[in-house]
């Protein structure tokens, strides 16, 4: 197994009860995103996936010694995004999990991962969060080439703080038109905070999962 995680059940679940799976931003771990979970997954079992290299106090999911845009970007996070959905099918085969529905939330890092497995495997998720994240360029050149239009699935939220140091406004707004132009249910959010998850982020979220 490539990565430790966490894996929690509710009290009651069966074959419906989707799997949220989240991944975290750098310097964190497997334990960041759970009061994230507790919000938007409560009744669904949850799977935190911690990233296999140490930063600073915790983890990451791939070293950013790159430029955007290079091939070097292409070859790091086209081997974490495989790696990624690699060990998902692998532990979910493993705990008897492969016919739930999958529900996708990631943050900074994870949200980055998250554009990649959406654009590579559009039939995978039925919903996703992409929080304080962007998209990578060769991910939109996949898209280009391999999606097409008004894809019915999955719903997807997309936020980013107006005063984000990492990735500005313009990035999400970016994630927002091009996965906009290929799936029918987008929803984009913009926070006057800097690269976190807002509580009202969260109450958007399930305003929109309502709404949908």
């Amino acid at each position: 197994m490539q990565y430790l995680y966490r894996l929690n059940y509710p009290k009651n679940w069966d074959e419906h009860t989707p799997v949220a799976i989240a991944l975290h931003g750098m310097g964190t771990d497997y334990n960041d995103l759970q009061p994230v979970l507790d919000q938007l997954a409560p009744k669904e079992i949850q799977l935190s996936l911690q990233g296999d290299q140490p930063f600073q106090s915790g983890y990451q999911f791939f070293s950013t010694d790159f430029k955007r845009g290079s091939a070097t970007e292409k070859e790091i996070l086209t081997k974490t995004i495989d790696q990624v959905y690699t060990f998902i099918q692998q532990l979910l085969s493993q705990e008897g999990l492969t016919k739930q529905p999958l529900h996708y939330l990631g943050f900074s890092q994870g949200a980055i991962i998250g554009t990649g497995l959406v654009v590579k495997h559009p039939a995978l998720f039925q919903e996703v969060e992409l929080f304080s994240g962007r998209l990578p360029l060769f991910v939109e050149q996949l898209a280009q080439a391999k999606l097409g239009q008004n894809l019915p699935g999955p719903r997807i939220f997309i936020s980013q703080g107006l005063l984000d140091p990492l990735f500005k406004p313009e990035i999400g707004r970016h994630i927002n038109e091009v996965f906009s132009s290929h799936f029918t249910h987008v929803c984009y959010h913009e926070y006057h905070t800097g690269h976190g998850i807002t509580p009202q982020t969260l109450t958007d979220v399930i305003s929109e999962n309502q709404a949908n």
